[in-house]
């Protein structure tokens, strides 16, 4: 049964709907201006401008889409049925592997930053550990006592290469 507030509400809609299609069928300057490119207006190019911050942002992006697209690979072939038990203990391993690489990584970083004041970017491959430094000025000194710092807390089991961006 229709009621009173159910048919003011119907109306209601119906005419809202029919002026949506009016504004946006009919010609005018309001929906020209917005909806025609015109050809004639010159754009000005921007300065782009990267700062170390964004370069190292872009860095661990880059760095997480890998690890992404690796720990995938390796899920489905812990999923996959046709795998033997080997290949799957071998793809979890390296799963416990990234993980606790990608783990050491922000610790690192984090004791980086805050001993030495310095924005950096830490990334582990195998034995090797490179360190990027957010610093156009390059001081071997600083250098030299990160690499002290990092093989002090890993034991010294990784290579340090230090970068300065």
């Amino acid at each position: 049964m229709i009621n009173k507030s159910k048919l003011w509400f119907l109306t209601l809609s119906c005419i809202i709907l029919v002026l949506a299609v009016y504004y946006v069928a009919i010609p005018g300057p309001a929906t020209t201006s917005v909806f025609s490119t015109n050809k004639n207006e010159e754009y000005k190019e921007a300065d782009v401008k990267i700062t170390e911050s964004e370069a190292l942002t872009a860095m661990r992006i880059n760095k997480d889409e890998e690890d992404a697209a690796t720990i995938q690979t390796l899920q489905e072939i812990l999923l996959d049925s046709n795998k033997s038990l080997q290949e799957k203990n071998d793809a979890y391993e390296q799963i416990k592997f990234l993980n606790s690489n990608k783990s050491l990584e922000e610790k690192l970083e984090k004791s980086v930053n805050d001993n030495f004041k310095i924005n950096s970017f830490i990334s582990i491959n195998d034995k090797n550990l490179k360190v990027v430094i957010a610093n156009k000025e390059k001081s071997v000194t600083v250098a030299n006592d990160i690499i002290s710092f990092i093989n002090a807390t890993t034991d010294a089991s990784y290579y340090v290469t230090v970068k300065f961006e």
